[in-house]
């Protein structure tokens, strides 16, 4: 992952990217998913609270952390701007962190979306519908534990560039890890907050 980009989830991750701040989705297995977010070429911490939550070290590797302001966010997406609407917000009222290895060294990233005032019971729901509705693939959705907790897993091996997209609900935030390898995602779940 580059300096110039934070991306999420997807993760989204985007997911996921989703590359560890935003969501972004594959086409499929091998395609690089266009990011949801980009970013300047400086570190930012707009939101020093949500960038707490994240590891400072995943897999023996030190992290990168970020977090950058909804209208900051330097390009548009449809299907984020309707994440958004969907839960009577708007850019103003997001946020998201991100942790990365920096030089991309690490299968794994770990991200964070703050929407403030968001209904808890509405986040999953809206951020599956915004993975879906940004991938050309159809994704799998699986509860599972990992770490002790409840996890919904998005995308089975294949499905998203980066691997498996794993979110957990946390108030008015969705906490995610984005990576193929399973050791990884048990630690980086395990170093998230209940």
């Amino acid at each position: 992952m580059s300096r110039s980009s934070i991306r999420a989830l997807a993760v989204v991750a985007f997911a996921a990217t989703v590359s560890a701040a935003a969501a972004s989705v594959g086409a499929g297995a091998g395609a690089e998913p266009p990011p949801i977010v980009a970013v300047a070429e400086t570190l930012r911490h707009a939101d020093p609270e949500l960038e707490a939550l994240l590891p400072t070290s995943l897999g023996g590797v030190a992290l990168t952390i970020e977090s950058q302001a909804g209208p900051d966010l330097a390009t548009s997406s449809g299907p984020f701007d309707t994440f958004l609407s969907g839960l009577g917000r708007t850019r103003a009222d997001f946020t998201l962190a991100s942790a990365y290895a920096m030089g991309g060294g690490l299968k794994a990233e770990v991200g964070a979306w703050r929407v403030k005032g968001a209904e808890t019971a509405a986040l999953l729901p809206a951020f599956k519908a915004v993975m879906q509705a940004s991938s050309t693939t159809p994704l799998t959705f699986a509860e599972e534990t990992i770490a002790g907790r409840p996890v919904t897993r998005i995308g089975d091996p294949g499905q998203l560039t980066r691997g498996p997209l794993y979110v957990i609900v946390r108030g008015d935030m969705l906490l995610f890890v984005q990576t193929p390898d399973p050791a990884l995602a048990e630690e980086a779940l395990a170093k998230l907050p209940e």
